[in-house]
């Protein structure tokens, strides 16, 4: 369990880091960033709580 946990985190930042590179590379919306780095932030978020069951 610990292990998907961590996977969700690593995932959670890699959609962070695509949303960033959306908005500077391909002229993403803003709305479209948001939802990328809210979706990024839940993914992380679900990955902590997991994290924190395991332990």
């Amino acid at each position: 369990m610990f292990y998907v946990a961590k996977l969700f985190q690593a995932l959670g930042v890699a959609d962070v880091g695509y949303a960033l590179f959306a908005g500077i590379v391909r002229n993403a919306s803003m709305a479209e960033e948001i939802v990328l780095t809210l979706i990024g932030v839940g993914v992380f978020s679900l990955g902590r709580l997991l994290e924190r069951k395991a332990a």
